[in-house]
């Protein structure tokens, strides 16, 4: 899948401009390179959350996540973020282990996607 398909253009375009503005070539690179570090961690803790079946604590990790994704332009995975966490608020942990699995099935592709993005060179200056 190529980055256009996983990441909202859109939100690509916003992030170089606030890149440009910020005068910070390593903006994308250092936002991305947050993404990776602490999705993992918290991909776990929804993970031991729905496996104790404490629906507080996906609400939190599932909020967090979808406003990463979201930053990121990673949409689709935010939708599977914002499912988890609406089924966990309203009691529902099957359906949030259900959205959870979709938010994994997206991962590998999301990762990729995004290190395809901070890898590109910023924009040369006009």
């Amino acid at each position: 899948m190529s980055t256009e398909e996983v990441l909202d253009p859109a939100v690509v375009a916003d992030l170089r401009r606030a890149q440009d503005a910020f005068g910070k070539p390593s903006f994308i690179r250092e936002l991305v390179d947050l993404f990776l570090a602490s999705t993992p961690v918290k991909m776990d803790r929804i993970r031991r959350a729905l496996a104790a079946g404490d629906a507080e604590a996906v609400v939190q990790a599932a909020h967090a996540l979808r406003s990463s994704c979201g930053m990121l332009g990673a949409a689709r995975m935010a939708g599977a973020f914002a499912c988890m966490e609406d089924a966990a608020a309203g009691g529902d942990l099957a359906g949030a282990a259900s959205a959870f699995k979709a938010a994994e099935e997206q991962l590998p592709g999301v990762l990729e996607a995004l290190a395809e993005l901070a890898d590109q060179p910023p924009a040369p200056s006009p």
